[in-house]
């Protein structure tokens, strides 16, 4: 599948981040940052209206703390994937 935009993905504690170096979304819960991911690129103007989007959210692994590493998971089971139509 190909993604119309790849973000890192982390959580900071208190809400979960999407973002690069041109686009940021946040949100407490998952369904609050897909919303407010939405609205992002909405906003942005880099997408026409009607538009679907694909976006690649990958899990920047390396933000947990060693000893909540599992050693079972790899690091892409947490990745999302999120198709919006604007």
């Amino acid at each position: 599948m190909r993604a119309d935009l790849e973000v890192r993905l982390i959580h900071n504690g208190r809400e979960w981040i999407a973002g690069d170096a041109n686009f940021e979304a946040r949100g407490r819960t998952l369904v609050e940052l897909d919303q407010n991911i939405k609205n992002a690129l909405r906003k942005s103007g880099k997408f026409q209206e009607g538009t679907k989007v694909t976006v690649l959210m990958k899990f920047d692994y390396t933000t947990m703390p060693d000893y909540a590493r599992v050693r079972q998971y790899m690091p892409a089971y947490f990745n999302r994937v999120l198709v919006v139509e604007l």
